[in-house]
């Protein structure tokens, strides 16, 4: 065999062998999504534990594989440092395990996704039956769980909230945006409007009982992504736009989430206090944090306080061991300046890559980029692996969409070498 033959060889068995690790973790995306479903249940909350590890341990079999660019490497470089800096500050032993891993997943999840986006619609596409199934399967039990008393919890106001399987109305609010994200997915390759917006059901009524109010807003505008993708026409577009944004006026005023929204919005005229009501308290922890952080030398500044700050901090000022519900103070007093950096520089090359190769209108981008700014903002995105992977998903359905070439190969022998 030639030695052009054999660099053809080894060319192609490297892409089968990616080909192999991608669909690996499409599967693994799959697979933490239902079993953060069933969270209540310690043995799968153990199992999303292993399956994150395994999902970042993909990754980076998969960039061995697979040359990246050279920013990715000097990016992954400066997170491994900002986590042995962060490691060198006090540890608490009440930190949960994933403390230390959603960062350094969240780096690693875009950082793939921006490079490696057209094999990963591929390897949705042809596992679609596959996704088709696991979104059957959730939306089934999910209905299901509906109907069982145990599966909802008392909280704000004396309200009852649905849970499902899960332990909070956090929990399963990132599942549903993750599973109307695959529905979206779906629907880009097989077109079928009918199907796509049956399974859209039981995600929205998820949000709607969970009453979580900023999964509510960014689950909506994910339909509404949805009904635009569904929905050419503009003037028939803004018709049945307006019908949904009456609908939901009117579910919300029927449910609890709807107290929710009265309160901070009528109750009070003092802007202090709305924002209060409005974030549920956030607002009086985040001027805590903000002062601490700007209150920090020049040291903790550029790399943060390491991983348990925040959370002592909080304690020390509120009486509550939180997090600070907002992804750029908690990245600033985490892993500092340097951190906030890698954090949004992880983040945008997915909206180049929209652009660039899905050419996905300017107006889905920016439903998109707000999509994403509501909930690192309100509430904090990357803390929630799932709903950091539904982001991912959602934007492989945009691109899917607008480039059907992608998905339409049939071609998995991997580059030519001439």
């Amino acid at each position: 065999m030639s030695m052009l033959g054999v660099v053809a060889r080894r060319a192609r068995c490297g892409y089968r062998r990616a080909i192999y690790t991608n669909r690996a973790f499409l599967f693994l995306c799959i697979a933490f999504a239902l079993s953060s479903s069933f969270s209540r249940i310690a043995l799968f909350d153990l199992a999303n534990k292993a399956i994150i590890a395994f999902m970042c341990l993909a990754i980076l079999v998969f960039f061995n594989q697979r040359a990246q660019p050279k920013y990715s490497y000097l990016i992954l470089a400066i997170t491994g440092a900002l986590h042995v800096i962060s490691l060198a500050f006090p540890l608490s032993p009440k930190d949960g395990i994933a403390t230390y891993f959603t960062f350094a997943f969240w780096v690693l999840f875009w950082l793939y996704l921006a490079q490696n986006i057209e094999m990963f619609i591929k390897s949705a596409f042809d596992a679609r039956d596959i996704l088709q199934s696991a979104l059957k399967v959730w939306t089934c039990v999910t209905a299901f769980s509906f109907l069982l008393p145990f599966c909802y919890k008392y909280g704000w106001g004396g309200g009852r909230y649905f849970t499902s399987f899960t332990t909070d109305s956090f929990e399963i609010a990132p599942v549903a945006m993750f599973m109307l994200a695959l529905n979206i997915l779906l629907f880009s390759f097989d077109k079928n409007k009918v199907k796509a917006l049956a399974y859209s059901a039981v995600p929205l009524a998820c949000v709607f009982a969970a009453g979580t109010r900023t999964y509510l807003i960014v689950v909506m505008l994910e339909f509404i992504l949805l009904l635009r993708m569904i929905i050419e026409k503009p003037i028939a577009f803004w018709v049945v736009l307006t019908g949904v944004v009456l609908a939901c006026f009117y579910i919300a005023a029927a449910t609890n989430i709807g107290q929710k929204f009265e309160s901070a919005m009528f109750e009070t005229t003092d802007v202090n206090v709305f924002l209060e009501v409005f974030t549920n308290g956030r607002s009086e922890f985040w001027q805590v944090d903000l002062k601490a952080f700007l209150a920090s030398d020049w040291f903790t500044k550029l790399f943060g306080h390491g991983f348990s700050y925040v959370y002592e901090l909080n304690l020390n000022a509120i009486g509550m061991r939180l997090y600070a519900h907002n992804d750029f103070l908690n990245v600033l007093l985490n892993f500092g300046i340097i951190g906030l950096l890698v954090y949004l520089v992880s983040f945008f090359p997915i909206m180049s890559c929209m652009k660039r190769i899905g050419s996905v209108s300017w107006g889905l981008c920016g439903l998109f980029f707000v999509m994403w700014l509501f909930n690192a903002f309100f509430n904090m995105i990357y803390v929630y692996a799932v709903a950091v992977i539904a982001m991912g998903v959602l934007a492989a359905a945009m691109i899917a969409a607008g480039k059907e070439s992608i998905w339409l190969s049939k071609s998995e022998s991997g580059p030519s070498i001439n």
